[in-house]
């Protein structure tokens, strides 16, 4: 915002004011940024390398990339635990950057032994778990009840994860093609390595700042029992991986037994209270029809851009990693446009209220799955279509994201009763980001090819063509659910 004096002049240091970020802002940028870059390398090869060395079927890849990525919701409570009560945030980024960079640093191996493979991404989601509430947890502290440079600092720190996740998209598919797979992954260690420095160097600005026990020194048998415990995560990651039935139906039972607990907070609540658990649940259900179409990115849409898509652009071959990473692009253009169209709305106190924002967030996202439907039309008989109808299905899913993905965290803090943050939070993540997770590879299975239809690209175009709409079925009853109930839920969410 540019303030002016009444003589019409620009108060510079109200402006520096605003814009000045705390010392520790540096600090979660970098090393966020840094393991952002390493950890979207394997999030955009993941599929790609389970059917190139390990050749998994189209259904079993979907099936595990589903649970890492369901893993990488489930983690970070158990980082967030341990930053709060047990090692404190600063040992918690520094643990969680060591072992992920052991996951990369496995996987630059050369093998094709499956159980390595797993057990990389075992250190990886661990790392990353551990790691990734520690910044926010710190810049968070930093910043006084309403501080005005909170929006500006928070959404300056989502940019960075984007550029990190865009770079990473640069480098993965080039690199991949030209020296193999081991070498992206190299670079991913490289860069949570650089991360882990930066972390060492500039540690000393989170100094007060740290949780009740990241105050205290830490005895090394207490170290010992936490790397035991790390191990211990990383195996059981991995046999979740490996063994995916055993994987998904712990997610099914640990969503059941979460569900069943905000029922019963609905029984023994207040009204009012009642009202907004109900709401947040309602929410939560039209996340897990958003998120297991979003995830379809690293999944069906993944493979269907390696086999299907002419990614020729300019006389140009396009690696696939490269177009996955338009999405981190398109969120930091599309960002600040619509932040601006919020504040738009709001002065004319026309915004939408967030239980029409989230149908509206799907029915974007299944506009996208229209728009590669269409695509499928337009091949004229060659199986392959121009990159074009995924660049502009990439633009139409960042919105959607934009829409509800950064509208989770604001929907608990503004509707769920003040004594249920916590466990709301958790719900939101688990439920809504980790259980739609896992169930996005059934929805994946919708886009699977037969092993002996790879060669037709005629017939895989047409699997496609029909997953693209169903899932555009899908993503629409929620859609067409939220919407019906989107005057019941503002009404209960405003109490």
């Amino acid at each position: 915002m540019i303030l002016f004096h009444k003589r019409g002049h620009i108060d510079m240091e109200k402006i520096k004011g605003k814009l000045k970020q705390p010392k520790v802002f540096n600090l979660s940028f970098v090393t966020a940024m840094s393991e952002r870059f390493g950890y979207y390398i394997i999030s955009f090869l993941i599929v790609l390398i389970l059917k190139d060395i390990f050749k998994f079927s189209d259904s079993d890849s979907f099936k595990l990339c589903a649970i890492f990525i369901a893993l990488g919701y489930l983690t970070p409570a158990i980082g967030g635990f341990l930053a709060d009560k047990v090692i404190g945030i600063k040992r918690c980024l520094g643990l969680g950057l060591l072992l992920e960079m052991t996951g990369f640093i496995l996987l630059a191996l050369p093998s094709n032994n499956i159980f390595l493979f797993v057990i990389a991404l075992g250190f990886i989601v661990i790392g990353a778990g551990i790691f990734k509430t520690a910044p926010t947890n710190m810049m968070g502290r930093a910043y006084e009840d309403n501080d005005p440079r909170i929006d500006s600092g928070f959404t300056l720190y989502y940019m960075g994860i984007n550029i990190g996740s865009f770079s990473s998209s640069l480098i993965a598919g080039p690199v991949k093609d030209a020296y193999g797979w081991g070498i992206p992954f190299a670079i991913s260690a490289a860069g949570l390595f650089f991360g882990f420095i930066w972390f060492m160097f500039f540690k000393k600005h989170g100094d007060n700042l740290e949780s009740p026990p990241g105050m205290k020194s830490f005895h090394p048998g207490k170290w010992f029992i936490v790397v035991i415990c790390c191990i211990l995560g990383v195996l059981a990651s991995a046999m979740m991986m490996l063994y995916v039935e055993i994987g998904s139906m712990c997610f099914y039972v640990l969503s059941g037994l979460i569900f069943i607990y905000l029922i019963w907070e609905i029984i023994i609540s207040p009204k009012e209270d009642k009202k907004k658990i109900m709401v947040c649940l309602i929410l939560i259900f039209l996340a897990v029809g958003f998120f297991s179409l979003y995830y379809q990115l690293y999944q069906s849409v993944v493979l269907f851009l390696q086999r299907n898509v002419d990614r020729t652009l300019f006389g140009i071959d396009i690696p696939t990693p490269v177009f996955l990473g338009l999405n981190g692009l398109s969120v930091i253009i599309l960002g600040p446009i619509l932040a601006l169209i919020y504040n738009f709305l709001e002065k004319r106190k026309k915004d939408l209220s967030i239980t029409t924002k989230f149908p509206l967030g799907i029915l974007i996202i299944t506009l996208g799955f229209l728009i590669l439907y269409v695509g499928t039309l337009m091949d004229n008989g060659t199986g392959k279509i121009s990159c074009l109808w995924v660049i502009a299905y990439l633009i139409v899913y960042s919105l959607g994201e934009l829409l509800i993905g950064a509208l989770g965290v604001a929907m608990i803090t503004r509707i769920a009763p003040a004594k249920m943050y916590g466990i709301m939070m958790g719900a939101w993540f688990f439920i809504g980001s980790g259980l739609s997770a896992e169930f996005s590879g059934t929805v994946a299975s919708l886009a699977k090819v037969p092993p002996e239809l790879l060669s037709n690209l005629g017939a895989t175009m047409n699997i496609y063509g029909k997953a693209f709409l169903d899932m555009a079925y899908i993503g629409l009853a929620f859609a067409l659910v939220g919407f019906i109930l989107a005057p019941w839920l503002k009404k209960r969410a405003i109490g």
